[in-house]
C-alpha cells in the first residue's frame, strides 16, 4: 500500500458525536465531531438518535475507513479515513502563525488579505498576533488556499506607492 494513503490506525467514541482518532504516522489522537456529517447526511440519518451504534464504530480495510454495523439502502455505513482527515483539518483551530502561512503561501500583502478577506488592514494585522481566528475567517483562508479559482474572483492587487525620496 503506497506511504500517502490516509489511513486509522486506531478509533474510540469520545462522548455525543465525537470520535477520538489516530491516522497512522500521526503522533496524537484527533477528536474529530462528526455531528455536521449525520446531521446533513441521509446515508449517516441512522446514527442521529443512535449513540449505541455510533459508539460500535470499527476500523474497515486496513484502516481505509471506519464503519458502523448500520446497512443502509446503499449498504454498509462507513466513511473513509481521507474524508475523516478532512474534516479533521477543517475543525482545527486557526493560529496568527497559520494565518501569516497561508498569506505567505498566497503572496498576499496585508492589504490585499484584508481585502480578500473583507476586514480591515489593522484587523489582519491582529489576526497575526492571535492565538485562534474566528471560525468563519479560518474557513475562508483554507477555502482560498484550496481553489485557484475563488482567490482569482475575489483577489484585488494594492496599489504599490513609491516614495519620493526626501
Amino acid at each position: 500500500m503506497s506511504d500517502n494513503v490516509t489511513r486509522v490506525a486506531k478509533v474510540r467514541p469520545a462522548g455525543g458525536h465525537v470520535l477520538r482518532v489516530r491516522f497512522v504516522r500521526d503522533r496524537r489522537d484527533r477528536e474529530i465531531d462528526v455531528t455536521g456529517l449525520i446531521a446533513r447526511s441521509v446515508h449517516f440519518a441512522p446514527l442521529m438518535r443512535d449513540l449505541e451504534a455510533f459508539a460500535k464504530v470499527a476500523i474497515v480495510e486496513d484502516g481505509l475507513g471506519l464503519a458502523w454495523p448500520i446497512q443502509t439502502k446503499w449498504g454498509p455505513l462507513d466513511i473513509s479515513a481521507s474524508t475523516l482527515r478532512r474534516i479533521a483539518e477543517e475543525q482545527q483551530p486557526m493560529t496568527g502563525a497559520d494565518f501569516a502561512k497561508w498569506r505567505s503561501e498566497l503572496g498576499l500583502s496585508l492589504t490585499e488579505a484584508a481585502r480578500i478577506l473583507g476586514v480591515g488592514r489593522r484587523t489582519v494585522m491582529s489576526y497575526l498576533k492571535k492565538d485562534e481566528l474566528p471560525s468563519v475567517v479560518a474557513i475562508a483562508c483554507r477555502a482560498l488556499a484550496r481553489d485557484k479559482h475563488l482567490i482569482a474572483a475575489h483577489y484585488v492587487p494594492a496599489r504599490r506607492t513609491r516614495r519620493r525620496a526626501a
